[in-house]
């Protein structure tokens, strides 16, 4: 039984990567500084994935910056700003797209699907001149042929990446960007031709764009470009991968019928529907790459149910056609647990990174195949038991309030107009009151004495005194510009997640727990483990102090829950919305602290409302619904002279 990889992440376990790009943008080292970095880190990935028996390694899966960018070049669809003159594109070009230069800006960066993770957006119209400009995915996969390691080269599929293009600057809005697939489909000959004739038996095409709602044009570009394809794939194995939701029953239609292709990827973990689709019709003497390893989240594996999960399929498949694999690229998880020295013992035991992941899908692969390890079996059953028996996770007073809530704990007991009168009457405020959105500029000094104090190399009188004279600072400064509704500048947070996490319970905190936003940014997400309750005010100290400080009104900040769940690895033992919830009871609790201490205007940050939604449209609605009740919930028990704002 085989054992598949979609992709792994880049930056190295202690963020190697990231530092070396900076050292490279700070011009502190060279391009060949650059490469040996990225060179040992694609050497590890593959020798580690081969050295787990991993069957489908993953090449080309590996970028500086950006995936979608890699493939811009490949194309060499390069914006005409950035003034490239032909040729193969080097890294003056590459990350002046990415991060733009002292004469022209970036391209746009917007999220991938619905991950934290982000993309460069290509900018194409009817004018651009595609050519053959980066022979990236050819180089690493003869650089992992040298080392012995048989990869298969990955590429952003033909119709996904047009799909997720926008038109340029100038070009119309309605201009189809599927015009250009007749343009493109040649580079992509190009590059499959060299793939064979370096010895590719296999290649993986990502088209995760089928699982959005598309119409039947959009449909039949998928089969347009791979009929257009087959005769150039004629003899390799061609694996297109779909992720992150459940193909609709068009979309898999459409999907089992593309010409020339020998295997289907597909998500199991969110695509919870897909595998009805598979049991009722799959194409004879097809593989199925059955994603049953989360890509997504740091949970270990259930492996007794995606065992039985994947024994359910290889009836339907055939044992010699089923492969083990991830749901998704394992870009969006921290790279090793064997990092986190510090990390609880037994939330640890619940928690599987990248390279455990690796591990998880060969092990299955193994028992699918009659060679189950008995003795790593046990112990993940015992760690799922434990996870689910555990106190710490179950919080019974918790779940009664999130139980107890009822339509009335949505509502603020008066309209609008007349809080709007009342909070007018208590904060005398404007016509058009200014305010800024919060946080103010964190200083070097800053850092270093938020740093000091969490090593107790200063006191925490020093370092509340620190923190005062910051919000003094900041208190005078909006004085000085007339400002009418303050803010203390939040000098004492460090992220606007992580801030909170850190003082509400069922959260963990990693220390080498790296995922990468985009480019060399990195985030560590929280893990939400349990039931989410606040033990004590998280903000209040801070507030009150400003607040006395001036006579104007001061803001009480906030972060949503809505922006503390989707930036935080949740729980995946219930549904998302009734953590949330629970979050929107904690940081209720912190509103009405605030109002009892003098805090008439509170806001309530919710970034995360501006790019996190599902991707189905069917399920917006949803979506919004308990996102809206979320904020409802935070501050509905505050009086009509409060004033909360998201």
């Amino acid at each position: 039984m085989a054992s598949h990889i979609v992709g792994y992440p880049r930056m190295g376990p202690k963020r190697e990567l990231k530092f070396a790009l900076e050292s490279f943008w700070d011009k502190k080292s060279s391009a060949e500084d650059l490469k040996k970095v990225a060179a040992d880190l694609r050497s590890s990935i593959w020798k580690q994935m081969s050295g787990a028996g991993i069957k489908y390694i993953p090449s080309n899966t590996f970028s500086y910056y950006d995936q979608v960018l890699d493939t811009t070049s490949m194309l060499g669809a390069v914006p005409p700003r950035y003034n490239w003159t032909g040729g193969e594109i080097g890294y003056d070009t590459y990350f002046s797209m990415a991060r733009g230069n002292a004469s022209v800006p970036a391209m746009e960066m917007t999220k991938w699907f619905d991950t934290n993770y982000h993309f460069i957006v290509p900018e194409l119209g009817p004018d651009v001149k595609f050519s053959y400009a980066s022979h990236k995915a050819v180089d690493e996969f003869k650089e992992a042929k040298a080392l012995g390691v048989d990869t298969v080269p990955v590429l952003i599929g033909p119709v996904s990446y047009l799909l997720l293009s926008k038109p340029a600057k100038g070009v119309e809005k309605t201009f189809s960007l599927l015009s250009l697939l007749p343009k493109i489909i040649p580079i992509y000959k190009e590059v499959i031709s060299e793939l064979k004739a370096a010895g590719a038996s296999w290649i993986q095409f990502d088209e995760p764009t089928l699982v959005l709602d598309l119409d039947s044009q959009q449909l039949q570009a998928f089969t347009a470009a791979y009929a257009d394809l087959e005769s150039t794939l004629s003899g390799l194995n061609v694996l297109i991968e779909t992720y992150f939701a459940d193909l609709t029953p068009e979309a898999y239609k459409t999907l089992i019928g593309l010409k020339g292709v020998t295997a289907y990827g597909l998500d199991l973990v969110r695509g919870t529907q897909t595998s009805d689709l598979v049991k009722k019709d799959f194409p004879k003497g097809k593989y199925l790459f059955a994603g049953v390893v989360d890509g997504r989240n740091i949970w270990a594996n259930d492996l007794a149910s995606s065992l039985s999960t994947l024994q359910a399929l290889e009836a339907v498949v055939g044992k010699d056609k089923l492969v083990v694999s991830t749901s998704c690229s394992l870009l969006h998880t921290a790279v090793d647990l064997v990092n986190e020295t510090k990390l609880d013992d037994e939330i640890k035991s619940w928690l599987a990174f990248a390279a455990q992941k690796v591990v998880e899908v060969n092990a299955l692969a193994k028992a699918l195949a009659g060679q189950k390890d008995e003795a790593f079996f046990s112990s993940n059953a015992a760690a799922q038991a434990s996870r689910k028996s555990s106190p710490r996770v179950t919080n019974a007073a918790v779940q009664k309030a999130a139980d107890a809530l009822k339509g009335s704990d949505h509502r603020r007991a008066t309209n609008v107009s007349a809080r709007l009168d009342a909070q007018q009457k208590k904060l005398n405020l404007p016509i058009l009151p200014t305010t800024t959105i919060g946080s103010f500029p964190q200083t070097v000094e800053l850092r270093r004495v938020r740093r000091e104090f969490k090593a107790n190399k200063i006191s925490e009188d020093d370092y509340v005194k620190a923190i005062e004279e910051e919000i003094k600072k900041v208190v005078n400064l909006q004085e000085e510009l007339d400002i009418d509704v303050l803010v203390h500048g939040e000098p004492e947070r460090n992220d606007m997640v992580e801030y909170f996490g850190e003082q509400l319970s069922g959260f963990a905190f990693t220390v080498n727990g790296w995922v990468q936003s985009y480019g060399s940014r990195c985030v560590k997400p929280p893990i939400i483990y349990g039931d989410v309750s606040r033990p004590k005010a998280m903000t209040v100290f801070w507030s009150s102090t400003a607040q006395s400080m001036t006579k104007r009104p001061m803001k009480g900040m906030l972060t949503g829950p809505v922006t503390i769940l989707n930036w935080s690895f949740v729980r995946n033992d219930q549904p998302r919305f009734e953590t949330c919830y629970q979050i929107a009871l904690a940081i209720k609790d912190e509103v009405e602290d605030l109002e009892k201490a003098g805090i008439n205007v509170i806001q309530i940050d919710e970034a995360a409302l501006r790019e996190g939604l599902p991707l189905r449209k069917s399920e917006h609605a949803f979506y919004l619904k308990w996102a809206v009740h979320s904020f409802r919930i935070t501050n509905c028990g505050v009086k009509d002279t409060t004033q909360v704002h998201v």
